[in-house]
C-alpha cells in the first residue's frame, strides 16, 4: 500500500488521506460491491449514473431536488407506458 512507499514526498498534502501520486489500486473503490461486479465504473454511461447518484447527500436542499429530478427523469417513460397501455 502507500504507507510502504518511498518513492513518494511525505510532506506533500493528502486528500483525505490519500496521497495524490498513489496509484489506482492503492486508492479505495467507493463503487458497492454488486457495481463493482457488474464491470460498473463512472467511466460507463450507467456507471457514471450510479456515482453521481451516490455521491448526492441527502442534507443539502440542492441535491434532495437533484434527486427528485432524477427520480421523475427516469420513473416519467414507465409511467407513460403505462398510462399508454391502459
Amino acid at each position: 500500500m502507500f504507507s510502504e512507499r518511498d518513492d513518494v514526498d511525505r510532506e506533500a498534502p493528502a486528500h483525505y488521506g490519500i496521497h495524490p501520486d498513489a496509484f489506482a489500486e492503492e486508492r479505495p473503490d467507493p463503487r458497492p460491491e454488486e457495481a463493482r461486479r457488474m464491470g460498473l465504473s463512472r467511466h460507463t454511461e450507467e456507471g457514471a449514473v450510479l456515482s453521481f447518484a451516490s455521491s448526492l447527500d441527502r442534507g443539502k436542499p440542492g441535491h434532495r431536488m437533484m434527486a427528485w429530478i432524477l427520480l421523475v427523469t427516469f420513473a416519467a417513460p414507465v409511467v407513460y407506458i403505462l398510462l399508454v397501455l391502459l
